[in-house]
């Protein structure tokens, strides 16, 4: 409430004035002290001082090549690439048109914010393709996030642990049914053969049909082992053994997460997950889609 002095002529309260204070001997209340903006100087050490560590990421494949990380990750691209026999090498067969490729580069963090892995990606030019004539249909579905924090939240009621993996180069797993052509990529083409391109047998990044085909192809899997989608959620993935096993996993793109009562369920699922596909076992989950969680497996 705001002070005042009583003014014997009138009941009502009034704003004070300096003459006021000094009369009674009060201090009057002094404006508080400005503060002091800081240079940009100041907050760039600062922001170099911080925990989370920024790598600037190259734009193009002329800045990637000057640095070992990124090439190793192209290298690690390209074998996974081969790995997948993800493509042919062809001469173009007449009135095909060819869908061009780019390098596209990401610094994966941990939670804390270190540095956990250099990924190149090559990318095919998606917006070259024709509907009707380079692909069909593209829809594909991923958990929704409400989903998700529901699964969790079941999982905490019954002091369930949570697990994740990670599948490595999922696109690159999905069979293509149309006949697409590819240039070669950059930094890779092979000598003497430059005038030729890649017929696809897989999809890859950036094309419009890949997460379909990947959707399809997983979706395939987990219904062949046992497992069935709920109504209102076509990822997430419930398998059921007896009266009292029960196996939820919830699938967002290349990502999942999974929980279960059975330690045999989870230990049959960890088998045939990686005997269909190269993973990366994350273990307990810790972070998901921007979400922390803190859990012990005890």
């Amino acid at each position: 409430m705001e002070q005042g002095v009583q003014n014997d002529d009138d009941s009502s309260f009034s704003t004070p004035r300096l003459d006021s204070f000094t009369s009674t001997g009060i201090t009057p209340p002094s404006s508080p002290p400005r503060k002091k903006m800081k240079s940009l100087t100041e907050i760039y050490e600062q922001t170099e001082r911080c925990q989370f560590t920024q790598v600037t990421e190259p734009n193009n494949f002329q800045d990637s090549v000057k640095y070992k990380e990124w090439c190793d990750a192209m290298d690690e691209e390209i074998k996974a690439l081969e790995k997948h026999k993800t493509w042919e090498l062809v001469d173009l067969p007449d009135n095909k048109e060819v869908v061009g490729l780019k390098w596209v580069y990401k610094t994966k963090y941990k939670s804390d914010g270190s540095i956990q892995k250099y990924k190149a990606r090559l990318v095919a030019k998606g917006y070259m393709q024709r509907e009707g004539i380079d692909f069909e249909e593209t829809f594909a579905l991923v958990a929704r996030f409400d989903t998700i924090r529901t699964v969790l939240a079941l999982a905490a009621h019954n002091k369930w642990c949570v697990y994740q993996f990670d599948v490595k180069s999922a696109f690159l797993n999905g069979v293509l049914d149309e006949e697409v052509y590819v240039q070669q990529p950059q930094g890779y083409e092979i000598a003497g053969e430059e005038n030729k391109v890649y017929k696809l047998k897989k999809t890859l990044y950036g094309l419009k049909q890949a997460p379909k085909a990947w959707c399809d192809l997983i979706n395939g899997h987990f219904k062949l082992h046992g497992f069935h989608t709920s109504e209102s959620e076509p990822t997430l993935y419930v398998k059921l053994r007896g009266n009292d096993e029960i196996l939820i996993v919830c699938l967002y793109v290349d990502d999942l997460i999974y929980t279960s009562n059975s330690a045999a369920l989870i230990a049959e699922f960890k088998n045939f997950m990686i005997d269909e596909f190269e993973m990366t076992d994350l273990g307990l989950m810790n972070y998901f889609l921007g979400l922390e969680v803190k859990q012990s497996d005890t």
